[in-house]
């Protein structure tokens, strides 16, 4: 049977990444009227509010696809840590007193963070 691997801290880092999007996304009106501004030509300046303001309503639905797959990203994540959390906890409680494993498992060597000659 494969080894199912899951990048925690990839879905962690993908999480962070669509926050950022999603805060862009919501910061956009401020952000257009304040380039709008800088731009020092009102007629320009009410070029790029237009063109922003316009873009509400798929940027609403933009944002509302990325909130969505943070809460899948942050399930997944949940998941699988709550179910290799009970499976290690299975395993312990299953092993016998003198062959004990340790309550938090290591990754084994030549992965990241594992036991000597693991990859860095």
């Amino acid at each position: 049977m494969p080894d199912l691997k899951l990048d925690l801290e990839l879905l962690q880092q993908l999480k962070d990444d669509l926050e950022a999007i999603r805060s862009e996304f919501k910061d956009a009106d401020d952000f257009s009227d304040d380039v709008a501004d800088a731009t020092g030509h009102d007629q320009l300046g009410s070029h790029v509010t237009d063109f922003a303001h316009k873009w509400n309503d798929k940027r609403k639905s933009m944002t509302e696809a990325v909130e969505d797959l943070q809460k899948s990203i942050a399930a997944i994540s949940d998941g699988f840590t709550q179910v290799d959390a009970g499976l290690a906890k299975a395993l312990q409680d299953a092993a016998p007193d003198n062959a004990k494993i340790p309550a938090t498992p290591q990754p084994p060597a030549g992965y990241p963070g594992g036991g000597e000659g693991s990859a860095q």
